[in-house]
Parts: structure tokens; C-alpha cells; sequence
């Protein structure tokens, strides 16, 4: 099951927020363009654009590791009105645009855009995107929403019929097949790479496309070296669902310049973790009136490397689920991670639940080690990760994405998430 929904308090965050700041005269800013027909599949494109004295210089390129070369930018800007040049001399396209904003970001539309023909806009949030999010878009405006664990690669056709074999740069990539009974698994592409090719000899046959797996903080830089390779037409976000929780929080929460700082986590978890599980509303000062149980808080490398949050929890179910008459029992991970759905000043907190056990609560005292059994209904976990990215993200007034699988439905007064992609212009209906 796909949930999609919207933060409470991000709306109205969105409501109070004071109105987007110019840039500095001569910063150059990355907007992402849509509409602009120049690097065919991508249907985003990363524009460069840089303003001094009214004058408007840059470049307008493909996603990062494409390896055609940008276009340049040129024009001028005046009174909210810019006049922007693709190219140069005969290959050149004027575009006349006027600046707005909408939802926190700042957009640049045309001035009289023509009916039939797809709208061309350039957006950036008012935080500027990430690097990921610079380098990681969707290929197609109805996008899942995974934003993790995963790429979509769309196969060069004319490199598919032609090669018996997938060439060694791909053979052993991760192809996610499935699901099947509700389980996904993976084969290798090299041993798929014939009935891929089948899917592509008629003259016109849709371009394939395969979701294949990617190292949790690595699908950027794996972005970029799959799409130089002559057999990648292009590379993006996974289009095909699976189970997603993460939150939105200020960078400076949990980051030392450009890199996670291990005591800023820690300390961050000693603060917020209380809070959470003794039922204190997202943004309270002080813990909540609930018991809980709080042990063996840790910062430590995982297997990738990447510095993360461990630690035992113990709590009624009113706050660790919107449950009731159960205390939940388990073993809690942050992972800090900078993804498509980032600005510039945001980095996600990635929970993950494990060991969950159950008891019914009978009395005011903790229940008994012996009484606890595990969650047998996957719904349960569902339920506590959806109940930890709602509260961290709602406490931060910042966004949340949560996707899953299972047949949790959120219980009434739930926190929600609004799972809007940064690659997409602010009002736009697409995804699913």
C-alpha cells in the first residue's frame, strides 16, 4: 500500500513562513528547468544562472555524469522579468519569464505560456537543493517516491539489440523483479539481459527501463558513473514503490560543516528520544507523562560506513503508535542521510525498527521482560516507523516521506506526510 499525505505542521509552517530573500547581487544559484526539450530523457535539466548588474550568465546542463556538454546562458533581468537565451547564434531560444513563488520555492515562468505546449519553468526551494537532489530526479512526472536503496536505468535501445551480453559495467547490477506474493527480490541484469533485449526488436518499442539496487548513501555517485557509459540512456529515482520512512531535519541539528558530526547525533537522540516515546507532543520542552525506557543510546559506524544513531526503547503504545493497552519494546537506528528530497539546509533522519516486541499493559508498573513476545503483523512495525517520522518531522516543522508496503493504515490524529518530490514545480499534481 502507497501512502501519500501532508504534514500538518509543515502546512503550516508554509503558512507563517516569511517571503523568499533575493539572492546576493553575482551568487550564482542551480534551478532545476522543466520543459526544455535539450537533453532527451531527462525531462529535468540543472540550470546554472548567475546575475550581476542585471546581466544574466550560466549554463544549462544534464544531470550530473551525462556526458554531453551544457549550453550557455545568457540574458538580462529587470523588475521580476527575466529575458533568458539558450545557446547561442542560430541554435539559440529566447525565453521571456517572470518570477514567483509558491510553496517556498522561488519559480521563474513564461510570461505567456502557449496552450498545447508543455510548460517551461526553471524552481529551486528557497534552501537551494542538495547535491543529491541535484544529481537524482525522477525520469517521469508520476513518479513513486522512492528516494533511497535504489535507481531507475533506462537502457540505451540501439546498445540493447546490438549486444548478445551485457557489457561487464552492468552485468552485475541488482535488478529488483517482483513483487511476488508481496516479496521483491533481485536477480542479476547480465542473466535478464536476453529478455530484455526481446522487449526492444519491435521498431516501436518503448525504451526499457529497470529498477536495480543501490548503496544506501551511494545512489548519487552511482548516478553519475552508470550514466557515462555508452549503454545508459539515462539514469534516476527508482519508479517502482517499496518501504520508505524519513524526516527532514535542519542540517546544523546533527552536521559539522559538511560532514555528520557523531556527538551532535548522539546529543540529538539524549534530547529528542525521551520526548518521543513518553508522549510529549512534536515541539515540547519537556518529556511527556508516559513511562518509558531509554538504554544503550550509541553512536556508531554501520557497515557503510555511515555514523548512526542505536538504541533500546521501551513505551506505551500511545506514543509509539497511537496504539493501545500494549507497551512496545525494540531496537531503534537513525541514519542521517542527505537525499533527493533535501534542500541545502535540511539532511533526512532514516529510522529503522527492529526486535519489536508486544505486552499488554495490566497496571501502572512496566510489564514483565518474560511478558513481551514479538509483533507478529508487520503492520505494527509499520505503525512505529510512520509514528517516528511524523513526530521527528512535525518537530522540526520540516517535511517527512513515508511509503510502505504493508496494511497499516494511520490511526486517527495521526501526523501525515506530504511526500512531495523537490523535482517537481510547486502545484504540481504528479506523482501517485
Amino acid at each position: 500500500m502507497h501512502h501519500r499525505f501532508r504534514l500538518k505542521a509543515l502546512a503550516l509552517a508554509l503558512a507563517c513562513g516569511a517571503a523568499i530573500a533575493p539572492a546576493p547581487a553575482g551568487a550564482a544559484e542551480s534551478y532545476m528547468s522543466v520543459g526544455l526539450p535539450f537533453f532527451a530523457p531527462y525531462r529535468v535539466a540543472i540550470a546554472n544562472v548567475d546575475v550581476r548588474d542585471g546581466k544574466v550568465t550560466g549554463t544549462l546542463a544534464p544531470p550530473a555524469g551525462d556526458p554531453r556538454p551544457p549550453l550557455p546562458l545568457s540574458g538580462t533581468l529587470a523588475n521580476g522579468r527575466m529575458r533568458l537565451v539558450i545557446g547561442t547564434g542560430a541554435e539559440s531560444y529566447t525565453l521571456d519569464l517572470r518570477e514567483g513563488e509558491q510553496d517556498q520555492q522561488q519559480i521563474w515562468s513564461e510570461t505567456a505560456p502557449l496552450p498545447d505546449l508543455d510548460a517551461i519553468a526553471l524552481f529551486r526551494p528557497v534552501g537551494g537543493f542538495s547535491e543529491t537532489g541535484l544529481a537524482l530526479q525522477h525520469l517521469d512526472v508520476n513518479w513513486c517516491g522512492q528516494l533511497i536503496g535504489g535507481l531507475a536505468i533506462q537502457l540505451n535501445t540501439a546498445a540493447l539489440r546490438g549486444a548478445a551480453e551485457a557489457p561487464a559495467a552492468l552485468a552485475d547490477l541488482d535488478v529488483v523483479v517482483g513483487p511476488n506474493r508481496g516479496n521483491v527480490s533481485t536477480v542479476k541484469l547480465k542473466d535478464v539481459w536476453s529478455r530484455l533485449r526481446l522487449a526492444v526488436q519491435a521498431s516501436d518499442a518503448d525504451p526499457v527501463v529497470v529498477d536495480v539496487r543501490a548503496p544506501l548513501g551511494g545512489e548519487a555517485q552511482m548516478a553519475r558513473t552508470l550514466r557515462a557509459l555508452p549503454q545508459v540512456a539515462a539514469v534516476g529515482l527508482p519508479a517502482s514503490c517499496g518501504e520508505l520512512a524519513l524526516a527532514g531535519v535542519p542540517r546544523e541539528r546533527v552536521m559539522d560543516g559538511g560532514a555528520v558530526s557523531e556527538a551532535k547525533l548522539k546529543a540529538y537522540g539524549e534530547q529528542l528520544l525521551p520526548r518521543l516515546i513518553s508522549g510529549a507532543e512534536p515541539g515540547a520542552r519537556g518529556p511527556g507523562a508516559r513511562k518509558f525506557k531509554l538504554s544503550g543510546l550509541q553512536v556508531a559506524r554501520d557497515a557503510a560506513g555511515l555514523p548512526t544513531l542505536t538504541a533500546t526503547l521501551q513505551g506505551d503504545a500511545e506514543a509509539t503508535r497511537l496504539g493501545k493497552g500494549e507497551v512496545d519494546q525494540f531496537t531503534l537506528t537513525l541514519t542521517p542521510l542527505v537525499t533527493a528530497g533535501d534542500t541545502g539546509e535540511t539532511i533526512s533522519l532514516i529510522p529503522t525498527v527492529s526486535r519489536l516486541r508486544t505486552a499488554p499493559r495490566r497496571g501502572p508498573q512496566a510489564p514483565d521482560e518474560a511478558a513481551f513476545k514479538p509483533a507478529q503483523d508487520p503492520a505494527v512495525t509499520a505503525a512505529v516507523r510512520h509514528r517516528l517520522t511524523t513526530w521527528l518531522a512535525a518537530n522540526e516543522s520540516l517535511a517527512c516521506s513515508f511509503l510502505t508496503q504493508t496494511s497499516f493504515q494511520e490511526p486517527d490524529n495521526a501526523l501525515v506526510c506530504a511526500n512531495r518530490m523537490l523535482d517537481s514545480v510547486a502545484g504540481d499534481e504528479g506523482g501517485n
